[in-house]
């Protein structure tokens, strides 16, 4: 029987999978395996330094969708502000899957894991914060004010993820990414 090529996305993908329910700690060779369909001698091919570079990698996957789907869609001028608001608030809804899916950012940046993945964590949300800042210039807010913005952002999307998982309420991240909407148009 021929043996099924993996791509590189879909192994990634599971790997995320795995990391974002379990955390970088929590996930063992055996369960990262397992969820790629490939043998642990496969993985470290494919990742030589183990867990670490498969987190790693996860992170930059992480980085390349939330440059294509928000950051770059947050300064896309050609669109007008409002439109750019809807279509990456709607991105971010099918991200987490409407708030039933917790963040991997967040399982990767406690435990072990901390220290070392902290400055691809920081970039991500940096691009995001960036992103959302010059949008809020483009409607008009003043330095501070769209700073503010921004950065309430990232609050508001990791807060209702863990409040919609905490209290198995997903509607929680719907409300917060209305709230986010109504927030940068409300002098529109």
């Amino acid at each position: 029987m021929a043996s099924v090529k993996v791509t590189d996305d879909v192994v990634i993908e599971q790997l995320l999978s795995v990391f974002r329910t379990v955390g970088y700690d929590g996930a063992s060779m055996a369960q990262l395996a397992e969820a790629t369909g490939l043998q642990k001698a496969s993985l470290y091919h494919r990742f030589p330094n183990g867990k670490q570079a498969m987190a790693g990698a996860v992170l930059d996957y992480i980085d390349q969708s939330s440059q294509i789907d928000v950051v770059a869609v947050l300064l896309n001028t050609t669109l007008p502000p409002a439109q750019r608001l809807k279509t990456v608030l709607a991105a971010i809804n099918d991200l987490y899957d409407g708030g039933q899916l917790s963040c991997v950012l967040r399982a990767l940046s406690l435990g072990s894991a901390a220290e070392m993945f902290r400055s691809q964590i920081a970039g991500i949300f940096t691009g995001w914060i960036n992103g959302f800042t010059r949008l809020a210039l483009d409607l008009g807010r003043s330095e501070p004010e769209a700073s503010q913005l921004a950065q309430n952002v990232v609050v508001g999307v990791q807060g209702a993820l863990i409040l919609a998982q905490t209290l198995q309420q997903p509607a929680v991240f719907g409300q917060t990414l209305a709230r986010i909407d109504a927030d940068f148009l409300a002098r529109q």
